[in-house]
This record gives structure tokens, C-alpha cells and sequence, in this order.
């Protein structure tokens, strides 16, 4: 079963894939309707910052087993979580303990 895409305006009115493609086809034979429309461009913006602030966080990379790897995987399926999100618990955890 395909899921229908479906966004909402600024006004709060929902429409799906089928309405933007008529909008789009209502704008491409008329666009003068462009000149008295007010568009707002919202930026895309990533996740937060783990570092808080702005800007991206620093990132470490490194290199494993493809043997860690499958069990790194395996741990952050069955902990709901992420090998990321493993791998900086467990380096900050022994940064921490060293002091």
C-alpha cells in the first residue's frame, strides 16, 4: 500500500500530492499570480548541535571490525539507539573515567 504524501499550507489547510500537482499545472499555464503571492522560505536546518551553540559539532572517525561493526549494530538495535550514539557514550564514558 503506497502512503499519499500530504503537507500544510501557513494557513493550516492540508493537501496531498494530487493538489500539488494541480497547483503546480494552475502555475505553470498562469504565473501572474506570483506577483501579488507572498512566499516564506523556511531554511532547512539539521539536528541541534550536540556541543549546543550553532554550527556543526566536531566529529571523530574511526575505524573497526566488520566483526564490531555487526555487534556494535546489534547492541544499538537492541538498546532503541544508534552505533553513533553508542560509540560517543562509550568515549565520553572513558574520557570521563580518565580525568
Amino acid at each position: 500500500m503506497t502512503q499519499v504524501r500530504q503537507w500544510t499550507d501557513a494557513n493550516g489547510q492540508t493537501f496531498d500530492e494530487v493538489d500539488a500537482a494541480r497547483i503546480a499545472k494552475e502555475f505553470e499555464e498562469d504565473d501572474s499570480a506570483l506577483d501579488r503571492a507572498e512566499v516564506t522560505i523556511i531554511p532547512r536546518v539539521g539536528r541541534p548541535a550536540i556541543a549546543g551553540g550553532r554550527g556543526p559539532s566536531p566529529q571523530v572517525t574511526f575505524r573497526l571490525s566488520s566483526t564490531m561493526r555487526l555487534r556494535a549494530e546489534n547492541l544499538a538495535q537492541a538498546r532503541g539507539t544508534t552505533v553513533s550514539a553508542l560509540a560517543r557514550q562509550a568515549l565520553e564514558e572513558l574520557v570521563n573515567r580518565a580525568g
